[in-house]
């Protein structure tokens, strides 16, 4: 259990993630702590929290990069089975600005709110390996195109993890089947992101 919830409390993700970046002791969040501080709450709050910065506009210069990796990582790691998530020291220790990230927070929580408002938590079963490989595949596509530096690729992958995050918290099959969606059009919008540039850019090489 983490540290910022009371015996036989469970926050909703929105409260507990917000809660736990205001009780924040230092002006930067690295990864590791954060790891360390969800506690029991595993891969899926965690990808959650590293997700959000990126599909809320934060003045943060390489974020998707320095927050993308990590959720690669779980993903991989959920993949092989892994019970708690691990990292190598070298992303333990990135870091983001608290500020930044509780601003982040507090302009993503109304609409995480509403859609917690409609989920339907227990109707996944969890833990489930089929559950678990179809979505680590689907989360480590999605944050390696997110890390990649696609002009206007990042909002779509974000979002998709974000969803399938919520979908894992609450155990939702639901939301779990709407995100598996998201996820694959997600994929195929950087897709056709990737194809326009390399068209456009042929295109221009043509000309010269």
């Amino acid at each position: 259990m983490s540290a910022i919830e009371r015996p036989g409390e469970r926050k909703r993700a929105s409260d507990l993630l917000l809660d736990l970046c205001r009780a924040w002791p230092s002006e930067r969040i690295a990864i590791g702590d954060l790891m360390t501080a969800l506690g029991d709450r595993g891969y899926s709050l965690l990808m959650l929290a590293l997700a959000l910065p990126n599909l809320i506009p934060a003045p943060i210069p390489g974020l998707s990069g320095l927050l993308g990796t990590p959720i690669i990582i779980l993903s991989a790691m959920m993949l092989l089975g892994y019970p708690q998530p691990l990292f190598p020291r070298v992303v333990r220790e990135r870091s983001i600005p608290r500020a930044a990230m509780e601003s982040v927070l507090t302009r993503a929580k109304p609409w995480l709110v509403k859609l917690e408002a409609r989920v339907r938590p227990g109707t996944l079963p969890l833990p489930h390996r089929g559950v678990e490989i179809a979505a680590a595949i689907l989360l480590g596509l999605n944050a390696t195109l997110l890390a990649l530096p696609i002009p206007f690729g990042n909002p779509a992958p974000a979002l998709a993890i974000v969803l399938m995050s919520v979908a894992l918290v609450e155990a939702d099959r639901r939301l779990f089947l709407v995100s598996i969606v998201v996820l694959l059009l997600a994929i195929v919008i950087d897709v056709l992101i990737v194809l326009a540039i390399f068209g456009l850019g042929a295109r221009l090489l043509g000309l010269l």
